[in-house]
């Protein structure tokens, strides 16, 4: 195809020259420039648009405004709290430095020592950063310890108040003796007081039971020292009849073993699991005739009512019958006197 060799100059637009377009340049057409009237109809008014403001209402700015006053509140809050915590624990002024900072409040003569050793590994510790719970768990681990309370004291001293438990007879396990109480936890004697307790000692428990296999045994020992002491109505008798027990052998809880005094030795009495009091007693009152007529007792069965067994010692010497009374020789009779002639008598003579 041929170009089109004709000069741009022949254009009227261009002849006009540079003044010329820039004239043009400089006048500002309209937007409907060009088009036809039929065509403006379809045009865009050129009304301005009200832009419509939202107002925030009163109540909900106040709400803001407080809900924004109580994030800074919280915020400064937990600001100060997280300060002063971190001055609380690493200050030296909340520090226990010696024992002298550590407090028992009230008097235990058998547990004092135990607890001082529990509480001496929190010395150089913070009193804030010990757990009163788990220095309380550790207190109760001591057999003589009931109940322990552990507090702060401002500002770096911790008191502790124990409570003992109190012994209720001593316990024989394997070859050692130790002491227990009701509720069947075992303690150990403290050294040099064991002839301040005056207990029965109470046989047939070893250490490897549970609490819960000791308890209802040692609740049937109470029972046993109650109505021993107190009758069984549990008024305050007379007669402290359990200070003649001296051995309880609790292995079978249907008999009540008891190892009591009697009129020539210890005698072992099997007392069933009721009415302790009334056999007992009937021990009590038949005892020495019953040792007349057999002699040494191993053991009596109280268990049958009116039905007693005695089991007398096998290895006691045949009870001697009673020595005869000497009766004192009569005196000897006078023997009569022998009759001897008559004498004569003289005749009166006859006046």
């Amino acid at each position: 195809m041929a170009r089109n060799q004709e000069s741009p100059y022949d254009d009227p637009f261009c002849r006009r020259g540079q003044a010329g377009r820039d004239s043009i340049a400089d006048d500002v057409l309209p937007l409907n420039a060009g088009l036809a009237e039929d065509e403006q109809q379809f045009q865009r008014g050129r009304k301005r648009v009200a832009v419509r403001r939202v107002t925030v209402p009163r109540k909900t700015a106040s709400r803001a405004l407080k809900l924004a006053l109580a994030v800074l509140l919280l915020a400064v809050l937990v600001a100060v709290v997280y300060n002063s915590y971190n001055f609380a624990v690493h200050s030296w002024r909340f520090r226990i430095r010696t024992e002298k900072d550590i407090e028992l409040a009230n008097d235990a003569p058998n547990s004092r020592a135990r607890v001082l050793e529990t509480m001496h590994e929190s010395i150089g510790r913070n009193v804030f950063q010990i757990s009163l719970a788990r220095v309380k768990q550790d207190l109760q681990r001591i057999s003589w310890v009931e109940t322990a309370s552990v507090s702060r004291i401002w500002p770096n001293h911790i008191r502790v108040m124990v409570k003992e438990r109190t012994p209720v007879a001593f316990v024989a396990i394997g070859d050692r003796i130790e002491l227990i109480d009701a509720q069947g936890v075992l303690m150990e004697v403290p050294p040099g007081t064991s002839s301040e307790y005056s207990f029965p000692v109470i046989r047939g428990m070893n250490e490897s039971e549970p609490l819960s296999t000791r308890a209802p045994r040692m609740k049937s020992f109470m029972r046993l020292m109650r109505e021993l002491d107190e009758g069984d109505d549990g008024k305050q008798t007379k007669m402290q009849y359990s200070h003649n027990v001296d051995e309880v052998d609790l292995s079978d809880p249907d008999d009540m073993k008891v190892m009591a005094k009697g009129g020539s030795g210890q005698i072992l009495l099997h007392l069933g699991n009721e009415n302790f009091l009334r056999r007992f007693m009937v021990f009590l009152s038949n005892v020495q005739k019953w040792e007349q007529e057999r002699g040494k007792l191993e053991s009596v069965d109280l268990r049958y009512g009116r039905e007693i067994i005695l089991n007398p010692y096998m290895h006691a010497p045949p009870p001697r019958p009673a020595p005869a009374v000497a009766k004192a020789p009569a005196p000897p009779k006078p023997e009569p006197a022998k009759a001897g002639k008559p004498r004569p008598q003289p005749h009166k003579k006859r006046k």
